[in-house]
């Protein structure tokens, strides 16, 4: 069964767009953005800048409101990831739970986010929770691969699952799925930060248009009918579904050590937000 099937796909897609999001704008804040154009970036993934912790521990190590406060804001989720270090991406699935620290309390939410945002250097990990983000203990996101390999992975899956599903004669009984796929794709592009690198940049735009294509499959948008075609469909896809998270988390490292290793003093130095010029009171 895929991955995908207990949930709505484009709920999740949502998930996965904002911590995306999250973590390139997070590396571009620590580099010397202005909280301005972060928080925008934010809100236009549909996240808003509140945040609070998800347990005592993740209070004490994020300085987070903990459970049973009011929500922190803009002030304390920026201060929280000039201080994080550099930001990792972590997508679970049942069956692949790298990155995320064994029996954790961030393992079921983590799960059914489907998307976290490691923050290494202060011990947590953020998640996307009802349009607002939690943060809960989580060690250091699991490397990401190399830029040519996860390419090469995505290229492979791709023809792959091209060759599978030609041969198995599934095509599609809807017509033609372009706008289906148009609108999947509008729902999932990330607006990347000023400074991402363009191979990057390509990477996580292949993978969000394969992920379009992947959430129209798992709307039912094939010709698939019988359970034997089901099944070679979803054994089809499912290592391009792999293969688009690679990719995802592949794009967010690969920004992420770019971003981060063009930060000088005075871009750490930068005011917080209620301060600096261009920030939002």
């Amino acid at each position: 069964m895929s991955e995908m099937s207990d949930r709505h796909p484009l709920g999740a897609a949502r998930e996965v767009r904002a911590a995306v999001t999250l973590a390139l704008w997070a590396a571009a804040w620590q580099s010397g953005a202005s909280a301005d154009r972060v928080l925008d970036a934010l809100d236009d993934a549909e996240v808003r800048a509140g945040v609070r912790a998800g347990s005592v521990e993740a209070s004490e190590r994020s300085g987070l409101p903990g459970p049973g406060e009011p929500s922190g804001g803009p002030v304390e989720l920026l201060t929280l990831l000039r201080r994080g270090g550099p930001p990792g991406l972590v997508l679970p699935v049942p069956g692949d739970l790298r990155g995320l620290p064994p029996r954790g309390e961030i393992v079921l939410p983590a799960l059914d986010a489907g998307a976290v945002v490691v923050l290494p250097e202060a011990g947590v990990g953020l998640l996307p929770v009802a349009g607002q983000w939690r943060a809960l203990p989580c060690g250091p996101a699991h490397p990401a691969l190399p830029l040519p390999d996860a390419t090469q992975l995505v290229d492979g899956a791709v023809a792959d699952a091209t060759r599978a599903l030609a041969a198995a004669d599934v095509a599609s009984s809807r017509g033609n799925p372009r706008e289906a796929v148009r609108r999947a794709i509008l729902i999932e592009a990330v607006d990347g930060p000023p400074g991402t690198p363009s191979p990057a940049s390509s990477l996580l735009a292949k993978a969000t248009t394969l992920s379009a294509l992947l959430v129209v499959a798992a709307e039912h948008q094939t010709g698939a009918v019988t359970s034997r075609e089901l099944a070679v469909v979803d054994d089809a896809l499912s290592p391009l579904r792999s293969a688009v998270r690679e990719a995802r988390r592949t794009a967010v490292a690969v920004t992420s050590q770019a971003l981060c290793n063009s930060c000088g003093v005075g871009a750490r130095q930068t005011a917080a937000p209620g301060t600096a010029p261009d920030s939002r009171p």
